[in-house]
């Protein structure tokens, strides 16, 4: 465990950076990386734990085990605005809470479901088809119902923002966490999928940080904007880089995480990586070792 200031942290990576959905055997590598790295977790989505059960099964567990460290979490993404599709949501997060505490776990990250095809409109940072009051307490009582779910398997669970999701703009945000049970689900934000929907992430923090139980921290980079005005959309994973090479001040999130003691996993994240992604994961594990601790 690591000391941050007047927290009391420990830092994971994420797989994305492996390209895994194109290539689910990567996660093989990128773990392998993270722990050799000092990384001390890891975080990957239920779809491609199942992947994995199919194709491989309890290799993924072994590779850990080899590695020395847990899967902290498993992501869950789906139509939570869908009250038919809430039976498998729940069939889901019922398998995928037992799966992450057999991985040595703690965290199931619930992630809203896919929007249409319209973006936010930048000038305001809100979405051009906002999802309407009764989508938010839909998918605010399915997700409460997951929480119940894992916590009878022992597991946390949080709610993660992300683009493309009804879950993208900071009105869309606040909306949905003032809806859920605190006592059921807290707030897993991300800096980085915050900032590109068009929101400074720190203030929403700031305000819901008696929820946060997990966070990604992922960076922006500085051509970010210059990226969306040539047309590069909203719903897509550029626009990000390693720790430390964009506009994310890393260390104001510390400052709000310390005001509540916080004590939990910070993930590094980048959606889409330009290099290996063992050597993008060294960029950031640089910049945290220089900077964050």
């Amino acid at each position: 465990m690591d000391g941050t200031g007047g927290v009391n942290v420990r830092y994971g990576h994420t797989l994305l950076t492996w390209d895994v959905f194109r290539e689910p055997a990567n996660i093989e590598q990128g773990i392998r990386d993270i722990a050799a790295l000092g990384f001390e977790g890891t975080e990957t989505g239920g779809g491609l734990y199942d992947w994995w059960e199919a194709n491989r099964p309890g290799r993924l567990k072994a590779i850990l085990r080899e590695a020395g460290i847990p899967m902290v979490t498993l992501f869950h993404s789906g139509e939570w605005t869908n009250p038919a599709a809430a039976p498998d949501l729940l069939e889901r997060a019922r398998r995928w809470s037992d799966a992450i505490g057999d991985m040595g776990g703690e965290m199931l990250m619930l992630v809203p479901g896919r929007r249409g095809g319209q973006d936010i409109d930048a000038s305001r940072g809100e979405p051009v088809e906002p999802f309407g009051l009764d989508d938010f307490k839909v998918m605010a009582e399915a997700m409460n119902r997951a929480g119940e779910i894992a916590q009878r398997a022992g597991i946390d669970a949080t709610m993660h923002p992300h683009w493309g999701t009804a879950a993208e703009s900071r009105l869309e945000i606040e909306v949905l966490l003032d809806s859920l049970d605190p006592k059921l689900i807290g707030f897993a934000p991300d800096t980085g999928q915050i900032a590109k929907g068009g929101a400074d992430p720190f203030p929403i923090m700031d305000r819901w940080k008696s929820m946060i139980r997990y966070v990604h921290m992922k960076d922006l980079a500085k051509d970010w904007e210059e990226k969306r005005r040539a047309g590069v959309p909203l719903r897509s994973p550029e626009g990000y880089c390693e720790m430390g090479q964009g506009v994310i001040d890393f260390r104001r999130m510390i400052s709000a995480l310390e005001s509540v003691n916080f004590t939990g996993w910070l993930m590094a994240e980048l959606d889409e990586a330009k290099r290996p992604g063992g050597e993008a994961a060294r960029l950031s594990k640089e910049y945290i070792d220089r900077i964050l601790r």
